[in-house]
């Protein structure tokens, strides 16, 4: 999971209202210092609410969306920019996207390079799953037609779900947590095989009953393409099929 100093910072910066926000606790580790960094951090993270207790002290298993939005091409269409050209475009890019995330009521778990993975669910979020698949939906499919306006922020989203939990070493003195399960390993295989401007999937057969299948419901301009056998060097993955959804505008 991301650094929760960084996730309190980045909904401040956005004015998203959330629990880190309100939350007068600073969750950087200096800051935290008290004698005994553990009960600290254990403590900053009781003021979040109960709920954040439950899933990332208790270790409740969560059912969430993840999605791994990132830069078509970013290292050859942009291999002329320098340090100060690289980091004055992803103030720019993180300026359209995260809003739209935060938009939604996702939170960012990572960002990796030119990629944002966030997620939809417990606890940032407290919708079941079948909620989050839409609204995860709604918020790919912005992010698909905002970026698309600007040719230099074309994007491409991997968009994944599944059961996981939040970790948190207690012995080592960390202030972030990690995502852990099966479904972000996926998540990462999904994006390495990603088409561009487009929302990709792992889907279950190559012809009937997808959970995807009404996606694009009362939708002109979003259409599902065929669907596509998951490429054979790929590990990690029960996937055998994979499909994309495109914007036609």
């Amino acid at each position: 999971m991301a650094n929760l100093e960084l996730i309190k910072k980045l909904n401040l910066k956005y004015n998203k209202p959330t629990a880190f926000t309100r939350s007068t606790k600073s969750f950087s580790l200096n800051e935290s210092f008290n004698g005994n960094i553990q009960l600290a951090i254990q403590n900053n993270i009781s003021s979040l609410g109960s709920n954040y207790t439950t899933y990332f002290e208790q270790g409740k298993t969560a059912e969430v969306v993840l999605l791994f939005i990132d830069v078509c091409n970013f290292s050859t269409r942009f291999s002329n920019l320098d340090g100060n050209g690289i980091s004055q475009y992803f103030d720019e890019y993180y300026d359209l996207v995260i809003p739209i995330i935060y938009e939604f009521g996702e939170e960012i778990d990572k960002i990796i390079g030119d990629g944002i993975i966030c997620v939809f669910g417990q606890p940032f979020l407290a919708k079941n799953l079948n909620d989050c698949i839409s609204i995860a939906d709604k918020c790919a499919k912005k992010i698909i037609v905002e970026t698309k306006k600007r040719d230099k922020f074309k994007s491409k989203i991997a968009f994944h779900f599944g059961k996981i939990n939040y970790f948190k070493n207690k012995s080592i003195f960390y202030n972030e947590l990690t995502i852990v399960g099966k479904p972000l390993t996926e998540l990462f295989r999904l994006e390495s095989i990603s088409e561009n401007e487009k929302i990709n999937y792992f889907v279950n057969s190559d012809y009937y009953d997808n959970w995807n299948d009404e996606i694009n419901q009362n939708s002109l301009v979003w259409t599902l393409e065929k669907i596509q056998s998951v490429p054979l060097n790929l590990k990690g993955v029960d996937y055998k099929y994979f499909q994309t959804n495109k914007y036609y505008i």
